[in-house]
């Protein structure tokens, strides 16, 4: 009895160890809770009041962009209205000088009509002379003015070598312009298609070593001479303004006197031209 006794205090006392640290974990654990609910507390009072803050910054920063966009809004609205008045004002004006240019309009049409009329009796009072007298010169003002606005233009070389015997046409078979159509390549003559004066202008080049005599002739009788000697190449120009009648022929030919030309030079590089325009 006596062990069972001591065995029955032995787990009495365990029991109450047990009781001990299960009362003791119990605390802890109710002082963790606790603890866990003021920090979750305090952390909600302080997510409430950064929301608190961070919703009225965001109130304090809307009302600051609004009154932004307000005063923005009204500058605008008041250009904008600054620069109607302008458009009023110039269409205002605009109006205002229409009118004006109408009424000086109207007034130069009645002028104009008066003047009109006068002419025309005064035109009714000429006789039948002077009213052919000013038919011929506006003819002859028309005449002129399509001249004037057709002219005449030619422009021909060689690609090869032209013997040039005394009296010889220098024969330009290639054609660049021919305006008009004064220019004959077949033949190497130019006739004026109307009265005026015309610019003529040619290059001639020899190869021979002798002298080299060539002219510009005008209807059969030379204008111009082009005499040239020595060694080698040489060059020889004309340059004249003729005034011609409709009919009249330019072209150049070799001498016809003692001294006669040789040949003249070209090839693909193109060394003599033959060319003339009307200038009036």
């Amino acid at each position: 009895m006596q062990i069972l006794e001591e065995k029955m205090d032995i787990r009495e006392k365990l029991a109450t160890a047990k009781l001990n640290e299960i009362s003791h974990a119990k605390k802890q654990t109710e002082t963790f809770v606790q603890s866990f609910q003021d920090a979750q507390i305090r952390d909600q009072t302080r997510f409430n009041k950064s929301y608190q803050e961070i919703v009225e910054h965001f109130k304090t920063q809307a009302n600051n962009e609004t009154e932004i966009y307000g005063n923005h809004m009204n500058s605008l609205l008041r250009s904008l209205s600054s620069t109607i008045e302008v458009f009023t004002e110039a269409e205002k004006k605009r109006k205002s000088l229409t009118e004006l240019m109408q009424r000086t309009l109207q007034r130069e049409q009645k002028r104009f009509n008066s003047s009109y009329h006068q002419i025309v009796e005064n035109f009714g009072s000429n006789s039948n002379k002077t009213l052919h007298d000013l038919i011929v010169n506006l003819q002859k003002g028309y005449e002129e003015m399509v001249r004037k606005r057709d002219p005449i233009a030619f422009s021909a070389y060689r690609t090869s070598p032209l013997t040039l015997q005394q009296g010889r046409k220098v024969i330009f078979d290639k054609v660049w312009t021919n305006v008009g159509n004064g220019y004959d390549p077949i033949t190497g003559v130019f006739t004026a298609p109307r009265a005026g004066l015309y610019h003529i202008t040619g290059l001639i080049l020899s190869n021979t070593d002798g002298s080299f005599y060539s002219r510009l002739y005008h209807n059969k009788v030379v204008a111009s001479g082009s005499y040239i000697t020595g060694d080698g190449y040489k060059t020889g120009t004309f340059d004249v303004v003729f005034s011609l009648q409709k009919g009249d022929e330019v072209y150049i030919a070799g001498y016809h006197g003692t001294y006669y030309s040789d040949m003249i030079y070209s090839d693909s590089e193109i060394h003599v031209t033959f060319s003339g325009h009307s200038v009036a």
